[in-house]
């Protein structure tokens, strides 16, 4: 085996990071997990050295890789993938070198001719299309850019309407018993205040999501409310990036992905379903999304990918 016969897939995800090597001819080589964005250790400046580490612990190698995807959550903007795209094209794992938007992992992994609409629901939410040449995307900087639907925002509404059936503006829930119960608390303004004495961190509201599609799944009207919202807003970034991609015959598929779809609730399938048309297809990823990195890596060699890579790659990673 010489050393240009390996490909190096990633996934940078907000809670994890996801390296697999593996052989164009098929055989998985290693794969290794790390930590994410979330983190708080994982920035831009060590996000480079962060995945090479990753990689030497799964194949004993940070370079001499024969072609290398990269796929993070956060590249949101132009500058920012930029400047990602320059750091490791500095580091050099490889001659050819992709970095792109997790979304596109998503996609390549759901859809594979490469055209279709991504979805991805995770602790935030963000949108891909694509149609041949043409490319739609989102800013994806949550409230700051119009966006509503990630575990975060879940978690937080949950706990906005508990507190608000607490207090008597908002409906009775089963939400005013569940989210302060997560906590090891006993009513919902008291979650309110840990969170702003940072006794609980904010970012941990996204752990709620469980219990609202638990909630809404027994019959709770105020947190299917929540689940549903979800639903309509995962349907109108897709509807959206198909009209603004001028698609307006055949068969979309609209490839669905992240945590908040890998229990397939179906309160939040039938609601995301029921508002978009028949010609788009839902389709739920189970794949891991460095899946999608690994096939961007062998696409960018004309390779063809591996028979179950997936099946491969998914005992090796935790």
């Amino acid at each position: 085996m010489t050393t240009h016969t390996l490909v190096l897939g990633v996934d940078v995800g907000n809670s994890k990071t996801h390296v697999a090597v593996v052989d164009t001819g098929g055989d998985v080589v290693g794969a290794a997990a790390g930590t994410g964005w979330s983190s708080g250790d994982l920035s831009a400046a060590t996000a480079v050295d962060h995945v090479l580490g990753l990689a030497e612990r799964a194949c004993g190698r940070r370079a001499g890789f024969a072609a290398a995807a990269i796929a993070m959550a956060g590249l949101d903007l132009p500058h920012q993938e930029r400047d990602m795209v320059d750091r490791f094209a500095a580091a050099a794992p490889a001659p050819a070198v992709t970095v792109v938007n997790d979304t596109f992992a998503l996609l390549r992994v759901g859809a594979p001719s490469g055209d279709g609409v991504a979805v991805v629901a995770g602790a935030g939410i963000n949108c891909v299309g694509v149609r041949g040449d043409r490319v739609v995307r989102f800013h994806s900087l949550g409230r700051l850019s119009g966006d509503w639907g990630g575990g975060y925002d879940v978690g937080a509404e949950a706990l906005a309407l508990a507190c608000r059936a607490e207090d008597g503006r908002g409906a009775a829930t089963a939400l005013e018993r569940l989210v302060p119960r997560h906590f090891g608390l006993d009513r919902p303004l008291q979650v309110s205040e840990a969170v702003l004495d940072g006794t609980v961190r904010r970012d941990r509201l996204l752990e709620l999501c469980p219990t609202v599609f638990a909630a809404a799944g027994e019959g709770d009207a105020v947190a299917r409310s929540v689940v549903e919202r979800l639903g309509t807003e995962v349907a109108v970034f897709a509807r959206t990036a198909v009209r603004r991609l001028s698609w307006d015959s055949g068969p979309v598929p609209v490839v669905l992905g992240g945590g908040l779809f890998q229990s397939r609730d179906p309160v939040l399938l039938d609601s995301v379903t029921e508002a978009l048309d028949d010609r788009l297809e839902v389709i739920v990823s189970d794949d891991p999304p460095v899946v999608g990195s690994v096939l961007m890596a062998l696409d960018l060699l004309g390779v063809p990918p591996p028979a179950r890579l997936t099946a491969r790659l998914r005992p090796l990673l935790s």
